[in-house]
């Protein structure tokens, strides 16, 4: 079944029934023994101690002992389809194809989260559901909510502190692009920040390549331009000279690729006439 996945080095594949995990073996002991196999008997058992984290579906956070909580994130549609199998998938095994390239971008000395597991449960063939584990990074903001309360702290410091996250940030992203990386949703909440740090999540779909080409890297800064777009009608406090300081950033000496990302801006900017349009009736259906 999993003929085209490969098992990262300290991983295990364990086989329960239906359900088949790819368990970090420092976890894997722990999490059997408390039923991970068994999703909605697991956070049944642990009602109590879970608190929700953002997303697309709230994620569950659970702890796990020693201190140490753990991020259960199930895999849902976006768009139409989550109207019409919301979390059933047919093809492919996500959540084990996520681990591998997280795990590689970690390899690859890239500042990311540190997962744990993967669940691949089989509903009925060829549907199945699926879910990725990873420890719960203390403190971390994503990008969103780091702009929005450095707003409200507004000092000297804190703006200080602004810029230096943002040059990080095209630093971070530079460096992603440059190890062959290509994030399929790359937007402010996939972007943590911890400190003085910023971490790269979430890797569904993604992709890895010896060399990505300048279109892909351009296409892919695109994305994240289109996620700035939609949280400054909420608010976020992104000024034109923070997006050249974060573009400076990311090109460094390639003076070449700063054009052209300025240029592929200008005309996605024109682009976004739709997108606006689809943002303001989403927000009016979900009011």
């Amino acid at each position: 079944m999993f003929k085209n996945i490969s098992i990262p080095i300290s991983y295990s594949l364990i086989q329960r029934g239906k359900t088949y995990l790819l368990l970090h073996n420092d976890y894997k002991d722990t999490l059997l023994q408390q039923g991970i196999e068994e999703i909605n008997t697991f956070l049944t058992r642990n009602a109590q101690e879970i608190r929700y984290l953002d997303g697309r579906t709230p994620h569950p956070s659970i702890p796990i002992g020693d201190d140490k909580r753990i991020i259960l994130r199930k895999y849902s549609h976006g768009g139409l389809l989550r109207f019409l199998n919301r979390d059933l998938f047919l093809s492919g095994a996500r959540s084990f194809q996520e681990l591998d390239l997280t795990e590689e971008v970690r390899s690859s000395g890239i500042p990311t989260l540190q997962p744990i597991g993967a669940i691949h449960q089989v509903v009925f063939w060829p549907f199945y559901r699926a879910y990725f584990l990873s420890l719960e990074i203390s403190n971390a903001k994503d990008l969103i909510h780091y702009f929005m309360e450095n707003r409200s702290t507004y000092s000297h410091e804190s703006l200080l502190h602004k810029r230096k996250t943002i040059k990080v940030v095209g630093l971070l992203i530079r460096q992603f692009h440059q190890a062959g990386f290509y994030h399929n949703d790359l937007q402010l909440k996939n972007l943590l920040v911890v400190e003085d740090r910023v971490l790269i999540i979430d890797f569904d779909r993604s992709y890895r390549k010896p060399k990505l080409s300048r279109r892909e890297r351009i296409r892919n800064l695109l994305r994240l331009n289109r996620s700035v777009e939609k949280s400054k009608r909420s608010g976020l406090p992104i000024t034109r000279t923070d997006r050249l300081r974060f573009m400076k950033a990311y090109a460094g000496e390639d003076l070449k690729i700063l054009k052209k990302i300025q240029k592929a801006l200008w005309i996605h900017s024109a682009g976004l006439f739709f997108h606006r349009i689809g943002w303001a009736i989403g927000k009016i259906v979900r009011s």
